[in-house]
């Protein structure tokens, strides 16, 4: 039979092997989109973690992600900005902080395309105004020749904004679709 001292001691040495064996273990995280600004051709790229954790990251699948949403926007490429924020998400009285999360800001490159003319961004939505007075595309009545002629795009941007204005939207999409509207 061992001593105590010595029982303890190979008890110690074994316990510290294995934590030593489960700190050396990676754990893969993935980076999703957390927001970004069209206008400013930004898109946030982030992932979590516990301090206890040793992160391995895929900066190619962040990359590929902040490309796609920036691609979507009329842009041709995303470059990270370099460097990164870290916030606390989650507290523990004993620990501090529980879990974090680490944000990466990428630039969207090239030049944001216009569409190729106005379009309606309101949607299938009609206001409520009769049916004579809706107009369907971007083109105007001439009166005193009965042709349909193209409207400008000030013409146009008028009549969806008068659309836009007798929707039931939140502010947001108010705002998003005024965007739109405006070509910016």
């Amino acid at each position: 039979m061992l001593p105590m001292t010595s029982l303890r001691r190979q008890c110690t040495c074994l316990l510290l092997l294995v934590m030593t064996a489960l700190a050396g273990c990676s754990v893969e995280r993935d980076f999703y989109a957390t927001g970004g600004s069209r206008a400013d051709g930004v898109i946030d790229m982030a992932y979590d973690y516990k301090p206890n954790e040793n992160i391995v990251t895929n900066k190619k699948q962040a990359y590929t992600i902040a490309r796609s949403k920036c691609a979507s926007w009329g842009y041709t490429d995303a470059e990270a900005f370099g460097g990164q924020t870290k916030i606390c998400t989650s507290s523990s009285r004993s620990d501090g902080c529980a879990a974090w999360q680490v944000t990466v800001k990428y630039q969207c490159l090239g030049s944001l395309e216009r569409p190729q003319g106005p379009q309606n961004y309101l949607g299938p939505s009609m206001s409520s105004a009769p049916r004579a007075a809706q107009v369907v595309g971007p083109v105007s009545a001439n009166a005193s020749s009965g042709a349909r002629q193209p409207l400008s795009e000030k013409d146009y941007q008028d009549i969806q904004l008068d659309k836009l204005m007798h929707e039931d939207i939140s502010y947001e999409e108010y705002q998003r679709r005024y965007r739109a509207i405006m070509g910016r």
